[in-house]
C-alpha cells in the first residue's frame, strides 16, 4: 500500500511551514473567521489527499482481494493509528462514523444492557445536549437516575461537582473535556480516578479538546472518547475511541450478523466512508506535524486579548472562566440591550462570523444567564489573527454604539 500522503503531490512538513493563508485556502481578506467551535476551516492537505483520492483508482469497497481494495483497508488502518498517535490512545478499537452526536447515541445504546434499575448515571451542565440526551434516554428506559454536576460561577465546573454525584450506583459519568458553550476545561484526571474508585466508568466528549489540547487519552484513564474532526480543520466526520474493556461488552441490538465479532465491526453498520476516514487521518497528521506548543500559546494570547477588550466595554457581559483559568479559546458573550442574532448580524455586515444562541449547551448558558441564555460565541482558531479579534471587538464597539443611540 503507498502512503496516503503521497496523493498530497509535496511533502507534508513542507507544507506546514507555509504561511496560514496557504495551508487554509478558505481563508479571504478581509473575512474573520470567529466560527470554528461548529466547524473550522478545511485544511490544503486533506483537501488535496481527498481529491487525489477520489480522482485516482484507489477508489473501492475494502476486504477485496484486489489492489484498490486493499488500498480502502489501508486507509483505515492507517487513519486509525495516526489518530491513535494524536489521542495517545496505544490501544482499544477506534469507530469511526459521521459525527459526536451520532456516534454518542450508537455508543450509549450498545452499552444499555449494562444499565439497571436502581444505577445512576452522572451528567454535568456544562455539557453539549448530545452527551446528556442520550444518557437521559437510556435512563428513562432502564430504570436508572440521572444525577447532574453543577456548575459554578462564573462558568466552570469543578471536578468536585462531578464527586459529589458519585456513589456505588453510578455506572457512567458523561463530562466534556472542553465546553463548546463557554470554553471551560475539566480536570478529566481527577474525575476519572474518582469514578473509577466507585466503579463507575467515563465517557469524554472531546469534541473542542482536540484542536486545542494536546492529549494522553492512556494517561487521562477514561473508557471512551469522542471527537468531531470537522472541528479540528478535517471533514465532516467522527471518532470514537473505546478502551478494549468497555468495548468487550458494547453491542447494538441491531448489529448486522455478518459483521463480525470484532470491533469496530460490531459497531460500525454499514459500509465505511472511507474518504472521511481519510480526511480524518490527514487531520490527524497536520496536527502531529504543527509544533502545538506555539500554536496553543498564540491561540491564548489571542483569547486573552479578545476576553480583555470584550470586557473593557461596559456593555458587553463575557461569560466563562474569567482570564487565568483554564479554558480553550471559545469566548461567549452578551450585549447589554442587543439581542444575540442581531449582534451576530451586525458582525456578519463587518465580515466578521460568530454564532449566536446557546450553542446545544442550553443547560450552561442557563445556569449563568437563567432569563436571556442566548448568546455570541467566537472561537479562537489556528489561522486568527490580530486584525481578527480587532476586527471583532471594533464591530462590537460598533454595535453596542448604535444600540445606545436606538435606546
Amino acid at each position: 500500500m503507498i502512503d496516503p500522503l503521497d496523493l498530497l503531490g509535496q511533502p507534508l512538513p513542507d507544507l506546514l511551514r507555509a504561511p496560514m493563508p496557504v495551508q487554509f485556502p478558505g481563508l479571504r481578506p478581509g473575512a474573520h473567521r470567529f466560527d470554528g467551535p461548529g466547524g473550522t476551516l478545511v485544511h490544503t492537505a486533506v483537501r488535496d489527499v481527498l481529491a487525489g483520492y477520489l480522482g485516482s483508482e484507489h477508489v473501492a469497497n475494502d476486504h477485496g482481494a484486489f489492489p484498490a481494495s486493499e488500498f480502502s483497508d489501508g486507509v483505515v488502518e492507517w487513519s486509525t493509528e495516526q489518530v491513535r498517535t494524536l489521542l495517545g490512545a496505544p490501544r482499544g478499537p477506534i469507530v469511526f462514523g459521521p459525527n459526536m452526536t451520532t456516534l454518542t447515541a450508537m455508543f450509549v445504546r450498545s452499552i444499555a444492557e449494562h444499565v439497571g434499575p436502581g444505577d445512576e448515571i452522572v451528567c454535568t451542565e456544562l455539557d453539549h445536549e448530545a452527551n446528556v440526551a442520550p444518557w437521559v434516554a437510556l435512563a428513562r428506559s432502564r430504570g436508572a437516575t440521572v444525577r447532574f454536576a453543577r456548575l459554578a460561577a462564573p462558568g466552570f465546573l469543578p471536578a468536585q461537582a462531578v464527586l459529589d454525584q458519585l456513589s456505588p450506583r453510578t455506572r457512567w459519568v458523561a463530562v466534556t473535556a472542553a465546553s463548546n458553550a463557554l470554553g471551560a476545561v475539566t480536570d478529566l484526571s481527577v474525575i476519572t480516578e474518582a469514578a473509577h474508585a466507585v466503579g463507575a466508568k467515563v465517557y469524554v466528549d472531546g469534541v473542542q479538546a482536540v484542536a486545542h489540547l494536546t492529549l494522553d487519552l492512556a494517561a487521562l484513564g477514561c473508557d471512551a472518547f469522542v471527537a468531531s474532526t470537522y472541528k479540528w480543520y478535517g471533514p465532516h466526520a467522527g471518532l470514537l475511541w473505546i478502551d478494549d474493556a468497555v468495548a468487550a461488552g458494547a453491542r447494538l441490538p441491531e448489529q448486522v450478523p455478518s459483521a463480525g465479532e470484532e470491533l469496530p465491526g460490531r459497531l460500525d453498520l454499514g459500509t465505511t466512508n472511507f474518504e472521511a476516514v481519510l480526511g480524518t487521518g490527514v487531520a490527524a497528521s497536520v496536527l502531529l506535524g504543527w509544533n502545538r506548543t506555539e500554536i496553543d500559546a498564540r491561540e491564548a494570547e489571542l483569547a486573552d486579548l479578545l476576553i480583555g477588550r470584550l470586557t473593557a466595554n461596559p456593555s458587553v457581559r463575557v461569560l466563562g472562566p474569567e482570564l487565568g483559568m483554564p479554558r480553550v479559546p471559545v469566548v461567549t458573550f452578551q450585549v447589554d440591550g442587543l439581542p444575540a442574532e442581531s449582534v451576530a448580524q451586525r458582525l456578519a455586515s463587518a465580515g466578521v462570523s460568530v454564532w449566536h444562541g446557546t450553542f446545544y449547551a442550553d443547560h450552561a448558558l442557563r445556569a449563568l444567564s437563567p432569563e436571556n441564555p442566548d448568546s455570541v460565541r467566537a472561537g479562537i482558531a489556528c489561522y486568527t489573527t490580530e486584525t481578527d479579534v480587532l476586527a471583532l471587538v471594533d464591530a462590537v464597539a460598533e454595535a453596542t454604539t448604535t444600540a445606545g443611540h436606538v435606546r
